[in-house]
């Protein structure tokens, strides 16, 4: 049963289990008011004085009593004269049917007088995305020609209280997801009517009787509840009987909607089946004989034909030949014979497919295989069907047979097929624990039996074109499918398209008084936000203008700032994707020249120079230490009011925090020194400053534990990391970002240590750089390695020389080499603004 269908109360089962007790209190209860002679209905004197007395009577108390005991008003129409003539007749009708306006309880019940309340019909009615749902595929609200149209049957049972109690059933359930006691209410007013109406033929066998009995069968297929469901279809097999032993003719509709209820249902809880494919006449469906290369086996199934059963193998072909109609240029739907058809169609195959489905197991591989087809003919009706509760069903039938069948070495032989129905089962999964559950399944093969294939749309798309596949039906819901598979995840406030983002990467493009360049790093960070989804991570931005140190890099202290700042921050928005900045203080590795200019002394947690040669820092003082938190926490408010999403506090590579956190720098004997919790504290202190700033949703943590980058290095960093994560884990951040240690700085190393134990402590998105040159490369991280966590890889060299970064790895394209000796040029667009697009992003953008 899906996640959104809940029991509110925990005895509400007890409560449907007693539904007959209460029928038998209310079987008594009904009475009608009726106009006497059916001549006064033409008078018009006799008309408004009966509507004046309807409008003086409904007065509130009444209109209770009415309603729980399902009062209603009739009004019989004169008999039609038996002469009166059929064409004009039919003509008539038409012109009725449509000039019918919208449903609503204000256009059928002016005057509040059906045995229901009229105002809460007339709400749900006004949902129409839950409620349409509610009665498909058996009814249809205006989609299909072929399945009863709802608003004709509505009208019609106006006064049949089993069929207004069972709508107000299936409408409050749609709405609420839940049964609650005003819905039992329903359920057992509307089963009261039709106990009785079972001794009375010729009302048991009117349309709304049949269409009241449908609707309680979907709920309790939905409730999955095969003992009542087959309790229902049982009492409409005794009417179905009853109207062939008395001559009743039924209606085409109706007949289809006790077929597709019944074979649901029976789908969904494992119900006996009432009927079949070939028990009306109606559904009778045969193969063209005009058509024959239509009906054949689908090259990916070509492959694996020994596995398959020849009835299975026919009913594929004749799905292949479904497709076919489905994407037919000139098939529109607007035709009722051709729809027909299409129908009787879809049942022959979803019928057969049942008997398949509900058979004993043959093989992991067949038993995907029937569920799967089952799945595809059912979206292939893309008005109805998807949109009814069949997909989800079944999408979850087959997830549940595919994680216990995920060790089967069947699909190491055949992972195409694998393939095909993880994506048609996750592309039709409601969102949530099933969709993630599928998201999940396929990131666990894609570096094992997939060995990595399949991570551009086309790749994939040409494997799924060998099985079941609609042109038309399939790929939109498959795509977005398969860039969740990749993609989404929130990180703070964002919700990230896919799991590639920009890492901050210093340029020195800014001005001298660290002001970013309006223009040139605008059109920078611009390009690099051309696909929508992209999270980039602005470089490293001094938090005052005390703690820089190197030329040309930007700060966010002072107003100009922060009004350049927002240039950029809007055209990465203007580009649908998110940005943001990176905080950090130089410390001991401040360049001494810089500071000098502008009159600050190099300054670090101890009187250790970074390497040999290097200035020696003065130790910090505990005030000074406070104040830098206090400009980091003032940095992050400044960096929001710059319209940035969040901020990195910059904890990494050998700069001022991450020189308190290390030994080899920070041998202070006071409260930042001499202990892994001292070594911790100015790290976590910024961080709270930070988040009580601007909140822990739009802040993140940058720490890279191997790295040896400008005089870094424990010999044994995870106890010191450790407790560094645990308390920095405390605030909720947006997300930790890690740097491997086989890079040093923007230089590869080579360097083998895992970040596996930072992994365990993280609960939480991860941002993992350094040293990735491929997609292969961050699929393994994401699919493989660590498919249980919420990782998104940090692409640094290889967005400064390719733009289109995202586009290219999506559609398996090659990347631009970069020029290393253009990434600090100061203040020069070359190697700043001239890589180019790929030619394929250029025409889908012109497209």
């Amino acid at each position: 049963m899906p996640d959104s269908l809940q029991i509110r109360s925990s005895t509400a089962s007890r409560l449907i289990d007693e539904t007959n007790d209460i029928m038998a209190t209310t079987d008594n209860n009904f009475r009608f008011v009726s106009v006497q002679n059916p001549g006064d209905i033409k008078d018009r004197a006799a008309k408004r004085l009966a509507r004046s007395h309807a409008i003086k009577h409904a007065l509130e108390s009444k209109r209770k009593v009415q309603q729980q005991s399902a009062l209603n008003f009739r009004i019989p129409v004169a008999p039609l004269k038996e002469n009166i003539n059929k064409s004009a007749c039919k003509a008539q009708l038409t012109h009725i049917i449509a000039s019918l306006p919208p449903l609503s309880t204000g256009a059928l019940d002016p005057f509040q007088m059906l045995g229901v309340d009229s105002s809460k019909l007339g709400a749900w009615l006004g949902q129409k995305s839950k409620t349409t749902q509610a009665i498909k595929p058996v009814f249809s609200i205006a989609d299909e020609l072929v399945l009863p149209n709802f608003r004709l049957i509505f009208r019609a049972g106006l006064d049949d209280p089993a069929f207004l109690n069972a709508i107000m059933l299936t409408f409050s359930f749609a709405v609420t997801g839940v049964i609650d006691l005003e819905c039992l209410r329903y359920q057992s007013q509307a089963l009261s009517v039709i106990r009785v109406r079972m001794n009375f033929p010729d009302e048991a066998t009117s349309e709304s009787t049949l269409a009241a009995i449908l609707l309680l069968v979907g709920i309790d297929a939905r409730l999955t509840m095969p003992s009542k469901v087959q309790l229902h279809m049982n009492a409409v097999q005794q009417l179905l009987n009853i109207c062939q032993t008395q001559n009743v003719c039924l209606t085409d509709g109706i007949k289809r909607a006790i077929f597709w209820q019944d074979l649901t249902s029976s789908v969904m809880t494992g119900s006996r089946r009432i009927v079949d494919h070939t028990t009306f006449a109606e559904l009778e469906w045969r193969r063209d004989p005009f058509t024959p290369d239509a009906y054949t086996l689908s090259s990916g199934f070509e492959k694996v034909s020994y596995l398959l059963t020849d009835e299975f193998m026919e009913v594929l072909k004749d799905l292949h030949a479904l497709q076919y109609v489905r994407d037919f240029a000139r098939f529109t739907g607007e035709d009722m014979v051709s729809m027909a058809r299409v129908d009787n169609h879809q049942a022959s195959i979803q019928s057969r497919l049942a008997m398949l489905v509900s058979s004993p197991r043959v093989s992991s591989l067949l038993d995907c295989c029937h569920i799967a087809a089952y799945l595809c003919s059912a979206t292939l009706r893309c008005k109805i069907w998807p949109a009814s509760v069949v997909p989800s069903h079944l999408s979850l039938r087959l997830l549940r047979e595919l994680q216990q069948a995920n060790d089967d070495p069947v699909w190491d032989d055949h992972p195409d097929v694998l393939l095909w129905c993880l994506y048609l089962g996750g592309a039709f999964a409601p969102t949530g624990s099933v969709r993630s559950d599928y998201v999940a399944l396929l990131r666990l093969n894609q570096s094992s039996r997939f060995r990595g294939r399949y991570g551009s749309w086309p790749e994939l798309l040409e494997v799924l074109r060998q099985f079941i596949w609609s042109e038309k039906a399939f790929p939109s819901p498959v795509e977005a499918f398969w860039e969740e598979v990749f993609t989404p995840l929130k990180v703070g406030n964002v919700e990230l398209k896919h799991r590639i983002a920009m890492a901050p990467l210093t340029r020195l493009r800014a001005t001298d008084d660290r002001v970013p360049s309006p223009l040139m790093m605008k059109d920078y960070y611009g390009q690099r936000a051309s696909i929508p989804g992209t999270l980039i991570i602005a470089e490293g931005t001094f938090v005052s203008s005390h703690c820089g140190g190197f030329i040309n890099a930007p700060g966010i202290w002072n107003s100009e700032q922060i009004e350049a700042w927002r240039a950029i921050t809007d055209e990465v928005h203007s580009r649908g994707s998110f940005i943001y900045c990176q905080l950090f203080a130089m410390g001991r590795v401040a360049d001494a020249e810089a500071s000098r200019e502008e009159g600050n002394p190099i300054i670090g947690p101890s009187a250790i120079p970074f390497q040999e040669g290097a200035p020696v820092p003065r130790a910090m003082t505990v005030k000074e230490i406070k104040q830098t938190v206090r400009n980091f926490a003032d940095a992050a408010k400044n960096a929001i009011a710059a319209g940035f999403d969040g901020v990195e506090c910059h904890a990494a590579n050998g700069y001022l925090l991450d020189q308190f956190t290390q030994d080899v720098s920070n041998q202070r004997d006071d409260e930042y020194g001499g202990s892994i919790e001292n070594r911790s504290r100015f790290v976590i202190e910024a961080l709270e400053a930070m988040v009580d700033a601007v909140g822990p949703e739009r802040v993140g943590l940058r720490l890279s534990p191997w790295s040896t980058f400008q005089g870094a290095g424990m010999k044994d960093p995870i106890p010191q990391f450790t407790d560094l994560l645990n308390k920095a884990g405390r605030f909720n951040l947006a997300f930790l970002h890690l740097i491997e240690s086989r890079v040093i700085g923007s230089a590869d190393s080579g360097g083998t240590e895992s970040l596996d134990f930072a992994y365990k402590l993280w609960n939480g998105p991860i941002l993992v750089a350094g040293g990735y040159k491929s997609a292969e490369d961050a699929r393994k991280l994401v699919d493989s390695e660590y498919p249980d966590k919420d990782i998104v890889v940090a692409f640094g060299r290889y967005f400064i020389s390719n733009p289109d970064l995202v586009y290219r790895i999506k559609e398996g394209l090659s990347l631009n080499a970069y020029d290393r000796k253009t990434f600090y040029v100061n203040k020069s667009a070359v190697g700043y603004l001239d890589y180019p697009f790929s030619k394929e992003y250029l025409a889908s953008v012109h497209a």
